[in-house]
């Protein structure tokens, strides 16, 4: 199983080197496509900044452009993107759903447009839609979770037969349909995650996520200068770090390969040699990555005698998930429960959780939102290290959160990538230095 990010089809020296990964594999092959770099950002800027006959003639023509040699599929694709685009407008209650078709014609044409550039390289190839094959989801627009014991029956019925003819199915990722048939898409990374369930459907050893120039780092390496590659992580480590802001996987990658004890390895296109495996866990392997997430919103929830009144944390995270507000995380003592939120959501979290705050006798208070980082160390055993962490990293921390995997530290968003490098200095370098002395 092979999947390709958009960014490795996106130019004709990458394309080229993702035909030689192709030939170059031996035993039955499965591809799975994202759209070819750029397709995805045109597509939502259509949505995002409504449409006219010129802009939607615009569009029409890079997607020509971009995906030569499927005239047919091409001009049909094409048509039913200009129709759902003019419906836009006048949808009331199926913006999602609309949005979600018009998002998934990147992959729709990516995918068929693949599998005839391997045919035209001498590589037998057919293009299959995941929404078409079988691919189940629980119907939820824009960030979709895939239905993998629904999914496998039908997936194998579709997906081994082209294998026993001797061709290379190219897949769609990112996409999948709901029980009615209709489109939904898996959310950002997404492709990668339909790989890791294909793979696991088809009872694969290992899935290779190839991308351009990018593999799993100690941190990442636009903040820390000093961010080594890791060799490997534990399907644990893996899924706290893109739980937590490592944005080179989908949050959900993982588990599909956890479930079925199938390795990931993250590759890089552009550097053969760089790469990530992630797979069963190895005892003390100590601190393996860091990320920081910023901003997200804090917001302090004090309840005196929080300690004694039951049913605080459980009342608070049901009025945040009825309004359809992401927590990121939650830090508590006996009577302070600091919320971590996605920014956009800070206020809207503020203005539900006020009722309760205002509950008679309660003598609650709620401060914030308040733009906050987070920065999270991951690996098994984090907190043997914790003593190491330097007193100007723990002292502006305004919560602390830690599990046997990991230990997170919110912090001023402006503090965010110094308090990340102080860490990674403290954790990660210094003790690559011991190693090296």
């Amino acid at each position: 199983m092979i999947k390709f990010g958009g960014a490795t089809l996106g130019r004709e020296d990458r394309i080229r080197k993702t035909v030689q990964v192709v030939r170059s594999t031996t035993g039955p092959v499965v591809v799975v496509v994202s759209a070819r770099e750029g397709v995805t950002d045109r597509l939502k800027r259509a949505l995002e900044k409504g449409v006219s006959k010129d802009s939607i003639s615009s569009l029409s023509e890079d997607l020509r452009t971009l995906h030569p040699g499927i005239p047919d599929v091409l001009e049909a694709n094409i048509a039913a993107l200009e129709g759902d685009l003019a419906r836009l407008p006048r949808a009331r209650h199926a913006g999602s759903e609309i949005a979600d078709a018009v998002l998934a014609r990147g992959e729709r044409l990516s995918a068929h447009w693949y599998a005839e550039r391997l045919e035209q390289e001498g590589i037998r190839a057919e293009p299959l839609e995941a929404d078409q094959i079988g691919l189940l989801t629980d119907g939820t627009f824009g960030g979709a979770v895939i239905q993998q014991s629904t999914s496998r029956r039908l997936v194998r019925a579709r997906v081994l037969p082209v294998i026993r003819r001797g061709a290379v199915p190219v897949v769609t990722g990112y996409i999948g349909r709901d029980g009615v048939g209709r489109t939904t898409t898996l959310g950002r990374g997404g492709s990668d995650y339909t790989a890791t369930s294909l793979g696991s459907f088809l009872d694969a050893e290992r899935t290779i996520l190839v991308k351009t120039d990018v593999s799993l780092f100690s941190a990442d390496p636009r903040v820390v200068r000093r961010a080594e590659p890791i060799g490997r992580l534990s399907y644990e480590e893996a899924e706290e770090l893109a739980q937590f802001g490592a944005r080179v996987l989908h949050p959900l990658t993982v588990e599909p390969a956890r479930l079925h004890g199938m390795e990931v390895t993250v590759e890089s296109l552009e550097r053969p040699g760089l790469s990530t495996t992630i797979g069963p866990a190895v005892r003390g392997r100590g601190i393996r990555a860091m990320t920081l997430l910023t901003p997200v919103a804090l917001l302090h929830l004090r309840v005196p005698g929080g300690r004694q009144r039951k049913g605080v944390i459980a009342e608070v995270s049901r009025i945040l998930s009825d309004a359809r507000i992401n927590v990121v995380t939650l830090f508590t003592s006996s009577a302070l429960l600091s919320i971590l939120v996605e920014a956009p959501m800070g206020e809207a979290a503020r203005r539900v959780l006020l009722p309760f705050v205002r509950k008679d006798g309660l003598g609650a208070t709620l401060n914030g939102p308040r733009r906050t980082a987070l920065v999270t160390v991951i690996g098994e055993g984090v907190a043997a290290d914790i003593e190491r962490l330097p007193r100007s990293v723990t002292s502006e921390a305004l919560g602390i959160s830690g599990t046997t995997r990991t230990l997170s530290l919110a912090v001023p968003e402006k503090l965010g990538p110094s308090t990340l490098r102080e860490a990674h200095r403290a954790l990660v370098e210094d003790r690559s230095a011991r190693r090296t002395a």
